[in-house]
């Protein structure tokens, strides 16, 4: 686990879950797993974090039937998850997978101003690294493709990101995407 306990990557979704509803811990755990396998969450962890985001005053705890506790999300906890999910949709590293797909599941707690504005500027971001990408396979000239596999395999990979983000952003502000209400 992390020095810092809430740079967790598990953070982001134990908060984006209890906004969904109060769960326990068990529960909380088994749709970590169930849904964002690809993290890779141990009951241990789980357990350590809930207990670190209670003392951080991001879930609350609420006793409910014999040694269960309830995690509802707080304030607090809510403006930490908009400032997680605003990161790593705007800021965060463009090969990381992960950590954009757990952000883009709770795209909803922006408001839809600010979700769009963060897409675009990630679009904004793609767009600059495929035009490195595209400068340094013009620079490569002769060398055969195969051994710059990985840029075009990454190029196109950010194509594709870009075209199906350029889409959702217009979505957002065509109003198209339904959007919860606050």
């Amino acid at each position: 686990m992390p020095t810092n306990a809430l740079a967790n990557p598990l953070v982001l979704p134990i908060l984006g879950l209890a906004a969904e509803q109060p769960r326990h811990g068990y529960a909380l755990f088994s749709e970590l797993r169930s849904r964002y396998a690809y993290i890779g969450a141990r009951n241990s962890t789980v357990y350590t974090l809930l207990n670190t985001l209670v003392e951080a005053g991001w879930l609350r705890s609420k006793p409910t039937d014999a040694d269960r506790q309830t995690f509802q999300l707080t304030a607090t906890g809510r403006h930490a998850l908009a400032e997680r999910v605003e990161y790593e949709l705007r800021d965060g590293a463009l090969g990381d997978r992960t950590a954009f797909m757990t952000a883009l599941a709770y795209l909803g707690i922006l408001s839809p101003k600010d979700a769009a504005a963060a897409l675009q500027s990630r679009v904004d971001r793609i767009r600059q690294e495929q035009d490195c990408l595209e400068s340094a396979l013009d620079e490569a000239g002769s060398v055969p493709e195969l051994h710059m596999i990985e840029t075009h395999y990454y190029r196109d990979q950010l194509g594709h990101e870009r075209s199906w983000l350029d889409a959702t952003v217009r979505r957002i502000r065509s109003k198209t995407l339904a959007w919860p209400s606050r």
